[in-house]
């Protein structure tokens, strides 16, 4: 099925803003997605003429870790590139290494921003805990009848260090790399 460039195009990703924060819980929580620490603050949301559909948000822990989580697009936004157009946006922000947690199924799709696997038992604290409220979810999807896909961490090394060491710089997805609008990037 072929999308049309005008409805493509017409995706907006911005910083989100507090009215935002009722949509953002609706999205994560009916993806079944980690429910704790959805502040809107640390949200970023791609919307279109019918409202936000997308949205990810940038975690920051006590040890100063940092997570991308919440990771959510709509079902009829599906296929449009939102995702990657959120992802995009945000690792434009983050001047440190960033942690996710993903099922093992979709590890790979995230190669192209620089996130590599990492054993749990090596990532800070904070996403430890998350690995295994991840991990402690599945199984309670398992008991219900659903089928559970393993987690996995991922770690993306800070910006410098992919370019110090001789690594290729992140790849943007197939969007341009275009600061959106009430989104810094790292000075």
């Amino acid at each position: 099925m072929e999308i049309p460039v005008q409805e493509y195009e017409a995706i907006e990703v911005r910083a989100a803003a507090k009215e935002d924060e009722r949509a953002i819980k609706l999205l994560v929580r009916g993806e079944r997605l980690n429910p704790l620490g959805l502040r809107w603050s640390r949200f970023l949301v791609a919307t279109d003429n019918s409202g936000i559909v997308g949205a990810v948000q940038l975690r920051e822990h006590f040890d100063g870790s940092r997570e991308l989580g919440s990771l959510v697009v709509r079902k009829d936004a599906r296929g449009k590139g939102v995702a990657t157009r959120l992802i995009d946006a945000l690792l434009l922000t983050a001047s440190s290494r960033v942690f996710m947690i993903t099922g093992a199924p979709f590890a790979q799709h995230y190669e192209r921003w620089g996130f590599q696997r990492l054993e749990p038992a090596n990532a800070p604290a904070p996403v430890c805990r998350n690995y295994r409220f991840r991990r402690f979810g599945g199984a309670l999807a398992f008991l219900v009848g659903r089928r559970p896909n393993r987690p996995v961490v991922l770690v993306r090394a800070a910006p410098a260090l992919l370019y110090a060491v001789g690594g290729a710089a992140p790849r943007p997805g197939r969007n341009r790399r275009v600061v959106p609008a009430g989104i810094r990037p790292p000075s």
